[in-house]
């Protein structure tokens, strides 16, 4: 059967494969029949995130059959990407991935999460949701950041799926697992229903930050994310054998990890401009694009995310995206390419990539202290010394216990205040560095029901109706 989409989009695809139209924000592009296809397939988008992975360990230790990353590798394009000249923090790198748009736009500095950067600079949650609000999108997350993005600027995703089990990392992961698994699958139930997901998955990273990169304990969380994500795949390819539809999967990370500790149980993992840290990977497997399976890609940014995930629905881009839809673009078709052996070649990609300028790398060092220095002090600095002065409290030692719980008690009361100062002195620097200096093109998405809708005068004109039962046979 032919879905609606399909049908809508046909005649556009037609023609730009015929040369007389162009994608909202590309030039004119002569695409191949092949091309078209991939276009009207893409029906169901997953977005899989792994924070702080290492491609580099990727290849050392989950480069076989038994790992997701090999499966995903095997059935895409493969690109060693890096962020060198942007920030190498989570939220900001998230940010950039799911906008479009570099953190010199989006101007979010630290992991303390604030709405007004997502109102100004839509996520892919609110541009779904705004320009196709029939697809069914998705976030599964154990981490605030997404619920929370995904449900800010008035067109919130349909399914805000926030995991909140789990002793460990790894245990949360496995429910994050879970939970996509169960929503992969239950797609068969309605297979007309065009579906985006978005799944996160933490371990590694926190690996990273409690052991370092180089660490058995970071090898053992990459290990765990592949077997997650074989398991998801296995349910992608369960969902596509039961409906025919082929689904768009894209893995990606935000950032990568220092291979050392710095102190005992503690590793700085990222902030800076090592390579380690803005080493970046993405895994596309484009819905309907099999010739490509095992290729690699020299030109594939996290900036493009968004804006593929849009064009994979027939969804306009903005005209101020730092990105462009990786399915599309012909600069980065023409930079896909087939090694006799990938995992080399990645190796050489990853091993290219150098430090940014020293003007862009001591700008960047003063807006990562800066930026994250409310963050540090709320998140890192604070819970630890009141913690212990908890334990000195409950020890009921004469004055001394009275002394530590009057201690305890104004950094309860004071220190967040002095973690939001530094906050906002921290954005304020940032800003001087040039984060969130461009302000976007492209007018805000109205509020809800604030749009009007005005039904165009045909005049005496007869206007045919459809025939909705002929288009869907």
């Amino acid at each position: 059967m032919t879905t609606v989409k399909k049908f809508l989009c046909g005649a556009a695809v037609a023609g730009l494969v015929a040369g007389t139209g162009a994608a909202v924000g590309t030039s004119p592009v002569a695409l191949s029949a092949v091309t078209a296809e991939w276009m009207l397939a893409a029906e169901h988008v997953l977005l899989l995130g792994t924070d702080g992975t290492n491609l580099d360990k990727i290849l050392e230790y989950a480069y076989d059959d038994d790992s997701g990353f090999k499966m995903l590798m095997d059935r895409g394009v493969t690109a060693a990407t890096s962020i060198v000249g942007h920030q190498t923090m989570s939220t900001p790198s998230w940010s950039t991935i799911l906008t479009g748009v570099w953190d010199d736009k989006h101007g979010v500095v630290s992991n303390v999460y604030r709405p007004e950067p997502y109102t100004t600079w839509p996520s892919v949650f609110n541009l779904i949701e705004y320009h196709k609000p029939e697809v069914d999108t998705t976030v599964i997350s154990g981490r605030g950041l997404f619920t929370e993005m995904a449900s800010t600027g008035g067109y919130p995703a349909d399914h805000i799926v926030g995991i909140s089990g789990g002793a460990t990392s790894e245990e949360m992961d496995a429910l994050v697992t879970a939970e996509t698994i169960s929503r992969i699958l239950a797609t068969t139930q309605n297979p007309n229903l065009d579906t985006f997901m978005f799944s996160y998955q933490s371990q590694v990273d926190h690996a990273g930050h409690s052991f370092s990169g180089g660490s058995e304990e970071y090898r053992d969380a990459v290990i765990n994310v592949g077997d997650n994500f074989r398991q998801i795949l296995e349910a992608v390819e369960q969902a596509e054998a039961a409906t025919g539809d082929k689904w768009t999967i894209i893995a990606v990370t935000d950032h990568g990890h220092h291979q050392t500790v710095t102190l005992p149980g503690f590793s700085l993992g990222h902030g800076f401009q090592s390579p380690n840290e803005t080493s970046s990977f993405i895994m596309f497997s484009l819905a309907g694009n099999e010739a490509q399976n095992g290729a690699q890609n020299l030109s594939y940014q996290t900036v493009d995310i968004t804006p593929t995930i849009l064009q994979a629905f027939g969804i306009p881009m903005r005209s101020d995206f730092d990105g462009t839809p990786m399915q599309l673009d012909p600069e980065i078709l023409n930079s896909t390419v087939f090694p006799d052996d990938l995992k080399q070649a990645l190796t050489d990609a990853i091993d290219s990539y150098g430090y940014p300028n020293i003007g862009t790398d001591i700008a960047l060092s003063i807006r990562a202290l800066a930026g994250g220095a409310g963050f540090f002090i709320g998140s890192y600095l604070l819970p630890p010394i009141i913690d212990y002065l908890q334990t000195i409290v409950d020890k009921d030692i004469f004055l001394i216990s009275d002394l530590a719980e009057g201690v305890q008690w104004v950094l309860n009361t004071v220190g967040p205040v002095v973690a939001d100062v530094a906050t906002e002195v921290g954005r304020a620097i940032a800003y001087l560095t040039g984060a969130g200096v461009i302000a976007p093109n492209d007018d805000p998405l109205p509020l809800p029901g604030g749009a009007e809708f005005t039904v165009p005068d045909f005049g005496d004109q007869d206007v045919p109706l459809l025939d909705i039962d002929a288009l869907l046979s």
